[in-house]
């Protein structure tokens, strides 16, 4: 198997792993307290810019740090946090990344 085919093969399982984590996060939810739905979110989109950085290509030093704040949040050290301002703060992050030039494809 060549090693594109490794990769794409790779990138198939880790996108029907982050699909079972969604579907089985949802189905969760219906039981879980409230606050697991933003985290749970949150780190879906931790799971996916990991996916875009297995891809390759350059990445951004504020995309590289808004993924290490998530990681911080996810892999961290259990604290109370304040989930609105902390969410609040990545989409913000997000979105500056999002609007650099080159970014997105016109």
């Amino acid at each position: 198997m060549s090693a594109g085919a490794t990769d794409d093969r790779h990138m198939r399982e880790e996108l029907l792993l982050l699909a079972a984590y969604l579907l089985s996060s949802g189905r969760g939810l219906l039981q879980e307290p409230p606050s697991y739905g933003p985290l749970r979110c949150l780190d879906a989109a931790r799971r996916v810019l990991a996916l875009r950085d297995g891809l390759g290509g350059q990445e951004s030093p504020a995309l590289a740090d808004l993924r290490a704040s998530m990681d911080d949040v996810m892999c961290g050290a259990m604290t109370d946090r304040e989930l609105d301002v902390l969410l609040d703060d990545l989409c913000d992050r997000l979105a500056a990344v999002v609007e650099e030039p080159g970014a997105i494809s016109a």
